[in-house]
């Protein structure tokens, strides 16, 4: 299946082109890889008062409570929405979304990621620089957790990862070139990089699949887009290399959970 969170389209009037409609849509599709000559089947849609920012899937079963998982869309508005999909596949949009947060100020919410060592568990990056987790075993209130009080990053949170071995332990990229790991069971910040010059982004970050030190960052700067590999063994301070080739600043990247020579990149 495959899910999309599409901005409604604008409309129009005689007057030109209007922004009386500013929500989105949220999708899923059956892709009928299988039957190919038939094409994508739509299977369920609900309409949303803003657009969407970001969007994920639980990489299980929610703890067993739901059997296609849950998902969820980070919003321009600053909100966190939480779905069912089983009941947006069955056309309950009333009982579809099951949990609605607000811990982020009025801006885009760009980076979310569900754990995938506890798929109950939510991190959150908003424009404010906050990064919030959320405990989806304990919705609708979804008791939300900062990973440290005494600190949070300056810039918008453009990007969440979750580390692929340690349940605890999560990273956030900044729009000021700085990444921050967090251990939530310390509550305090592990370690910081400075990813990038000032000013500049970072685009995404991932971590290797099987190695849980190591960390992948992307530059955002047309300028010098390149990848860095970090081992947080042995230096936060200098990488251990850089990869180049792009043309321009990256937006995401995926490191394969299957075979981490593979590496996959989007500009």
């Amino acid at each position: 299946m495959y899910i999309s969170g599409d901005p409604s389209q604008q409309q129009q009037d005689s007057g030109g082109t209007g922004f009386d409609e500013t929500g989105g849509e949220l999708e899923i599709y059956d892709l009928q890889l299988s039957h190919s000559e038939l094409g994508p089947t739509l299977l369920g849609s609900v309409k949303t008062e803003s657009r969407f920012a970001s969007l994920a899937w639980t990489p299980g079963t929610a703890g067993g409570r739901y059997p296609l998982g849950l998902l969820a869309g980070g919003m321009e508005n600053g909100k966190i929405h939480i779905w069912n999909p089983e009941a947006v596949m069955k056309g309950s949009e009333s009982s579809s979304l099951i949990a609605s947060f607000s811990q982020h100020a009025s801006g885009p919410v760009k980076a979310l990621q569900f754990n995938g060592l506890n798929d109950l568990q939510l991190a959150t990056g908003g424009s404010d620089g906050k990064v919030v987790i959320f405990h989806l075993d304990q919705l609708p209130n979804g008791n939300p957790l900062v990973p440290c009080e005494t600190k949070q990053q300056t810039a918008q949170v453009t990007a969440v990862a979750w580390n692929t071995q340690v349940a605890h332990i999560v990273a956030s990229a900044a729009a000021d070139g700085t990444v921050a790991v967090w251990d939530l069971k310390g509550r305090k910040i592990w370690c910081e990089l400075r990813a990038e010059t000032a000013g500049m982004a970072v685009a995404d970050i991932a971590w290797n699949p099987t190695e849980g030190l190591h960390l992948l960052t992307a530059s955002a700067d047309d300028r010098n887009p390149i990848i860095k590999l970090w081992d947080l063994r042995s230096s936060t301070s200098m990488p251990l290399t850089s990869l180049k080739g792009h043309q321009q600043g990256l937006l995401s990247m995926a490191w394969c959970p299957h075979d981490d020579h593979l590496l996959l990149t989007y500009v």
